[in-house]
């Protein structure tokens, strides 16, 4: 008898490519991961991941035999928003975990669950009411991230910070492509296999970014230990990450810089350490001194405030926290490439 060859659709193909990519990033998380709190998160994201490729990949052997496999397998595909949604908060804030009562967003997924079994009269319709319950929760758990948005608005300014804002982005638009997967499969527009490979797809281009990028952007939520850093006088333990986020607040919300007299005592005092270990957290953190990291922020304050107003170069310079008008534009044409006053011209 001739041994049956083994033979995998498109569906599959995708699915498998997704579960490799899965177990690859689990095992790199598992060989560098810390504390299991901290990434507590990323391992239930990547795992729920790699249940959704495992299920994609046996679902023509598997889904005759389980009776609820469609239902179970809409669990974990759902269950990435209120993932997603933590992931991000928690890639924003570092070494802050998410507040508890943001967990309580699980809640609406069993809840979904039996409101759709209520509502449905048949198998079909049963599946409906999931994938309404599905958008529905996708959809809050993006409000969610949106009311959380002042953390994100501080990306810029932290080490590595665009990357991480923008790793942040791939999650959030994976959360929306995942949405209208779910409305086309309501709509009809296109065949179920067609739509699963689809997810898959999106699927996969995330953990591509996040293997790519997370576990380099990302090492103090992961809380790697320091003896597999290259050196490690340049590892910062979680006190002084969240000195480094303090100093943040102190600078984006309340704005201390605009002061012209604010220097690194002060700002040592605020954050109640010594000037020479505020010096090595800004310094590996931010990757800049002290001054150069309240002249960045000054610095920005002026660019908005020559866009917006006619006021003279001199008002702006005060305004933003410069003690003098030529220290502000040597400081602005070092960052910038141009003279204030060329800035605003460069402008009209």
């Amino acid at each position: 008898m001739e041994a049956q060859a083994l033979s995998f659709s498109l569906y599959e193909v995708v699915a498998l490519l997704g579960l490799i990519q899965s177990v690859y990033v689990l095992v790199f998380m598992a060989m560098k991961a810390g504390q299991l709190s901290r990434s507590l998160i990323p391992f239930l994201f990547f795992i729920t991941l790699f249940g959704v490729f495992l299920m994609g990949l046996a679902e023509s052997r598997w889904a005759s035999f389980l009776d609820y496999y469609s239902s179970l397998r809409w669990f974990l595909w759902v269950l990435l928003f209120p993932l997603s949604t933590l992931l991000v908060l928690q890639v924003a804030k570092v070494t802050k975990q998410p507040a508890i009562k943001l967990w309580a967003i699980f809640s609406l997924i069993p809840l979904a669950y039996v409101v759709s079994n209520t509502l449905s009269e048949t198998a079909e319709s049963f599946h409906q009411w999931l994938y309404v319950s599905s958008i529905v929760i996708g959809a809050i758990s993006l409000l969610v991230i949106w009311s959380e948005r002042q953390f994100l608005d501080q990306l810029s300014m932290r080490k590595n910070g665009k990357e991480r804002f923008w790793l942040i982005i791939a999650l959030i638009v994976m959360n929306i492509g995942l949405l209208i997967v779910s409305f086309l499969w309501l709509n009809e527009t296109a065949s179920s296999t067609v739509l699963e490979t689809v997810r898959h797809i999106i699927g996969i281009s995330f953990i591509y970014l996040a293997s790519t990028s997370l576990f380099r952007i990302y090492p103090q939520a992961m809380s790697l230990k320091p003896d597999s850093l290259e050196k490690k006088e340049d590892f910062l333990s979680d006190a002084d990450v969240n000195i480094a986020m303090k100093i943040e607040e102190f600078l984006h919300l309340d704005k201390v810089y605009q002061e012209p007299s604010y220097k690194r005592g002060d700002l040592a005092r605020e954050c109640d350490v010594t000037e020479a270990h505020l010096s090595h957290i800004v310094n590996i953190y931010f990757e800049k001194s002290v001054p150069q990291l309240l002249n960045t922020y000054r610095v920005k304050d002026a660019q908005y405030l020559l866009e917006q107003l006619d006021a003279e170069v001199s008002v702006i310079a005060e305004e933003a926290g410069f003690n003098s008008i030529a220290t502000f534009n040597r400081v602005f044409k070092e960052m910038v490439g141009v003279s204030p006053t060329e800035y605003r011209k460069n402008l009209r």
